[in-house]
């Protein structure tokens, strides 16, 4: 396994993007209510090889070089999901997923969990390169024309570009985070329109 594949993902604290913008206000200045029963939701985990044991921890973690960990992500509705990584110093992104070493497909089933790499593949590991790692989570309601047959190599400045066209498009109108035992949980809501929920997650490396 190399290193383009097994170092890319995990070191630091969240950062969520596009689904953190405040509700338009209406003309009489209040913010529109929150219609919780049109919310998406996607949760994630990250697991930490200790011993032979996989063990939970939080996204604000230092983690060190040699360090074997995956990424779980488990969407509350019928999800298109992508996992994408820079790692620090590097021109291009990393698609951990979809990828061909995962059996799994897109879309995701609501309430299905997902593993990062496949537990019978393994675990992702950090190599010698100290520095923050640029890990991006994105769930759709409906596949995404921008990552439609996207390599496993993104340059990055086409990646951002892509992304960017995502967030402009798929925007939530409002967002709440929280978390539930060893799960992040995050809810967007776009009323009856598509959306993308994308997070962000600079985790440190060093």
């Amino acid at each position: 396994m190399n290193r383009r594949y097994f170092l890319n993902a995990i070191a630091g604290s969240l950062a969520l993007a596009g689904c953190a913008r405040k509700p338009d206000a209406d003309e009489t200045g209040a913010p529109p209510a929150v219609d919780k029963s049109a919310e998406a939701e996607i949760g994630y985990a990250i697991e930490l090889e200790d011993s032979g044991t996989a063990v939970r921890v939080k996204e604000d973690r230092r983690f060190h070089s040699g360090d074997r960990f995956r990424f779980l992500f488990r969407p509350g509705f019928d999800a298109h999901v992508y996992l994408v990584n820079r790692g620090p110093g590097q021109a291009s992104y990393q698609v951990l997923f979809p990828s061909d070493r995962i059996a799994v497909r897109n879309p995701i089933a609501s309430g299905k969990s997902v593993t990062v790499p496949d537990p019978d593949t393994g675990w992702l590991r950090m190599d010698a390169s100290h520095g923050e790692e640029n890990l991006i989570l994105i769930a759709a309601t409906a596949p995404l024309e921008e990552f439609s047959g996207i390599g496993a190599d993104v340059g990055r400045d086409e990646f951002e570009s892509k992304l960017a066209a995502v967030e402009r498009r798929y925007r939530p109108n409002s967002s709440r985070r929280f978390e539930d035992g060893d799960w992040v949980k995050l809810f967007a809501a776009r009323g009856r329109q598509d959306l993308a929920i994308v997070v962000r997650l600079p985790l440190l490396h060093g």
